[in-house]
């Protein structure tokens, strides 16, 4: 067999002009873990950007059914005090939310399932659905989780992120998404950050250690690296799986 040499996507004007676009040959659910800090939600909204799929995260989900006062949003108005959705609650949110239109070709998934039994849940819901799972996992060492969560700001409307080092927003204090303030978040204090990151292995941990061993197709990442460096390698890998197809789709 001959190997076929691909050209790698040219995401040099990410968040300016974008180049090139992409689009799943089958649905997907891509998957996207790490630890707080890592660069989950980052990754996320430039994934979504390139390829139109959804971004989706359960504190989202939560928070728009809280703002809109549906039953949900009543009965987990309590939640957000640092705490995560209970898995009944977190698998609703997402099975309702992965049924709308817009994910009918493919979606993103920022840290679900989180949980073991989320995942046992969820991965049945896919194979009924002939949605193929993409795991990927952005892997980080615990200094630079710290250092990174000290220096992030959050988006006081929208809950977009931003790293005041790494990715900085383009006006100071300012969100690039919708314009409101970003601030730093409670739980982003120098005190709590060990905590969330061994709570995260233990509550998490057993999730990516499943998917893993059961072959599903994951890709892990040094989180270290640019974000475009690594939406560039992952394309790249869905480009030669067959599951993504590339267009230019530039604009003179």
């Amino acid at each position: 067999m001959v190997a076929v040499l691909r050209p790698k996507p040219d995401l040099s004007q990410l968040n300016t002009a974008f180049p090139v676009s992409f689009r799943a040959l089958k649905p997907l659910a891509v998957m996207v873990y790490g630890a707080p800090g890592s660069g989950k939600g980052t990754f996320g909204r430039l994934l979504s950007q390139l390829t139109g799929w959804p971004h989706i995260s359960t504190g989202d989900l939560l928070r728009k059914h809280i703002t809109a006062d549906t039953e949900l949003g009543q009965a987990s108005i309590a939640i957000l005090d640092g705490q995560y959705a209970p898995d009944r609650i977190a698998n609703q949110l997402v099975s309702d939310r992965i049924q709308l239109a817009d994910c009918h070709d493919s979606f993103i998934l920022d840290g679900y399932p989180r949980t073991l039994p989320q995942c046992l849940a969820f991965l049945p819901m896919l194979q009924r659905w002939q949605i193929e799972p993409i795991v990927i996992r952005l892997q980080l060492d615990r200094q630079t989780v710290r250092s990174r969560l000290l220096a992030r700001v959050t988006c006081s409307c929208c809950g977009t992120s931003f790293n005041l080092v790494s990715f900085p927003p383009s006006q100071a204090g300012r969100c690039d998404e919708c314009g409101s303030q970003l601030a730093t978040r409670t739980d982003d204090q120098a005190a709590l950050i060990d905590k969330r990151i061994d709570f995260y292995d233990e509550l998490t941990g057993p999730v990516e250690k499943y998917l893993l061993e059961n072959a599903f197709r994951c890709r892990q990442m040094d989180a270290s690296l640019e974000p475009k460096v690594i939406l560039s390698e992952v394309l790249n890998d869905l480009v030669g799986d067959s599951l993504v197809t590339q267009s230019d789709s530039s604009v003179s």
